[in-house]
This record gives structure tokens, sequence and C-alpha cells, in this order.
């Protein structure tokens, strides 16, 4: 399978390429770095940097553009589950692709910017986790 590539800024933020990327059915997780911290765990309050793609290639949310990271829980039912999923287990410090179909993203609803039925790839940095 075929994922999209990231590449990156001189200050680290993330663009993406959907050249030749194949839609996958299942959530898959690309660790593009291993991190050499401890690895997160579901419940944890977690501190990324991220941005959020649809498929199309439109960019929905970045904590990139706001210029600082973003801390949350990661807990079913305050996030989406391609996240919790994605990123339980993997060591802070990675640096991280997700493709997050509907079922483990936002379903059939729409979400803001982003429509029901979508497939949402992020890139995603795990700063910290507590």
């Amino acid at each position: 399978m075929s994922l999209p590539t990231i590449t990156r800024d001189a200050n680290g933020a993330p663009s993406v390429d959907f050249t030749g990327a194949v839609k996958p059915d299942a959530l898959v997780v690309e660790v593009l770095e291993t991190g050499d911290g401890p690895e997160v765990q579901e419940g944890q309050s977690i501190t990324v940097h991220y941005a959020g793609w649809l498929w199309d290639g439109a960019k929905f949310d970045a904590s990139w553009d706001r210029g600082e990271p973003i801390s949350f829980g990661l807990a079913r039912g305050s996030l989406i589950e391609g996240w919790v999923d994605g990123l339980a287990g993997v060591p802070v410090g990675s640096k991280v692709l997700l493709s997050v179909p509907p079922e483990k993203g936002h379903g059939q609803r729409s979400m803001g910017p982003i429509p029901g039925g979508s497939t949402l790839v992020f890139a995603i940095d795990i700063l910290a986790a507590q």
C-alpha cells in the first residue's frame, strides 16, 4: 500500500503529497521517526504538534498554524478512535503518519470542515505524555 508522503519545512511543519497514494480501508499507523521516550498509554495526557488533511489534500487543522502544540487526554469519547488506537504504544518523541478511515474518525457525521464519510490523514509529533 502506498501512503501519502510527509515533508517538513525548516520549522518542522509538515506538508503532505498524495501523489500515488492509495486510500486504505483500515487504520494505518506509520511511524516515520521512532522517539526514545516511554510508550504513550491510553488515558495519559499527551502533548503533540499535528496537522490534518482530508484525503483530497485539503488541510482542515494544524497546531503548527497556531504556533504552539496542544495537550489533551488520549481517551475514547474525547478523541477520534483513530488517534487513540494509532498513538497508544508509540514512544514519546516519535513522528507518526495516521490514515484514519471514517469508522475510526467522525463516521458519517460532518464536523466543521470535515465532510461525513471522510478518510483523514494526520502528521503527528508526540512531544510528551504523562
